[in-house]
């Protein structure tokens, strides 16, 4: 089971924890891979470091030619409670040790099943490369619908599905879709120098109309007072590579990466979950 099989996985805090501490329930060993270019190349060298307590996990190493693209040491250790505490702290995708990585490339085992597995050093494309074993799936799944089930927001999104009983499905998919596009509607709207070109067009007192209808009260009053979607980005962005490239630290990020937008986005895979979209 990929991680895009399981809802809201990357939107919600609860939802990543309760699949990491599910599959780490039925695991009892470890395996990180140590690159051969700039990973860990002794178990020993993790003193020193705030991963030291997991050397009296160690079991053993061995060199792989190949994971995942990779080449480097896979490194084993048993599940023990630190190191099960990191990969809480860190999540299933994590890779110990900063830019760069000591360790990385999880996966984890009950005996010699292989039970989950990452490539955590291609985070842009966590849904394709994070996978656990489908003999989970139905347990990992189960614990994330109580998850979501008992969250504040779930109960709020509800009451918005309510209102949409009798709208057509391929209606709603549309509305949601030009929803989903906000990061790219402000980046274009404060010409970003480099943005994804929004799925369909649509100007904001459209999308101001449409967000009326699908989002929490307070979320929307936020778009109230405004006239353009670049009123959301206030702040100084890098309109050029070169800009980009001489003092990123003096502008925005990229506008998917706004609290505000996050929290739209988690208002919408709420309500997809709720109206199983």
């Amino acid at each position: 089971m990929y991680f895009e099989d399981i809802p809201c996985y990357t939107q919600f805090e609860e939802v990543e924890q309760i699949v990491t501490k599910t599959v780490l329930s039925v695991c009892d060993t470890a395996e990180f891979l140590g690159s051969d270019i700039y990973g860990l190349k002794n178990i020993y060298d993790l003193y020193g470091t705030q991963y030291e307590d997991i050397i009296p996990a160690f079991l053993h190493c061995r060199h792989e030619e190949n994971n995942n693209g990779m080449r480097g040491t896979l490194f084993r250790f048993r599940l023990t409670e630190p190191l099960k505490k990191h990969i809480l702290d860190e999540s299933l995708t994590c890779m110990f040790g900063g830019e760069p990585p000591l360790l990385e490339n999880l996966a984890l085992f009950q005996g010699e099943k292989r039970l989950f597995s990452c490539v955590s050093h291609e985070v842009f494309s966590l849904y394709h490369m994070a996978e656990v074993d489908d003999e989970l799936k139905d347990t990992v799944l189960s614990a994330v619908n109580d998850t979501l089930k008992q969250m504040p927001l779930y109960g709020q999104m509800q009451k918005i599905a309510s209102g949409m009983k009798n709208k057509a499905k391929a209606d709603l998919k549309k509305e949601i879709s030009i929803l989903h596009n906000l990061c790219c509607y402000v980046d274009e709207a404060v010409h970003y120098y480099f943005y994804m070109v929004p799925s369909q067009p649509c100007d904001f007192p459209k999308f101001r109309q449409i967000a009326k209808n699908y989002l929490t009260e307070d979320t929307y009053s936020v778009l109230v007072p405004l006239n353009d979607f670049a009123d959301l980005q206030p702040l100084p962005i890098p309109k050029t590579s070169n800009e980009a490239s001489g003092g990123r630290e003096k502008f925005a990020p990229p506008y998917f990466q706004s609290e505000y937008y996050k929290q739209v986005e988690r208002e919408l895979r709420m309500l997809e979950y709720v109206m199983e979209l």
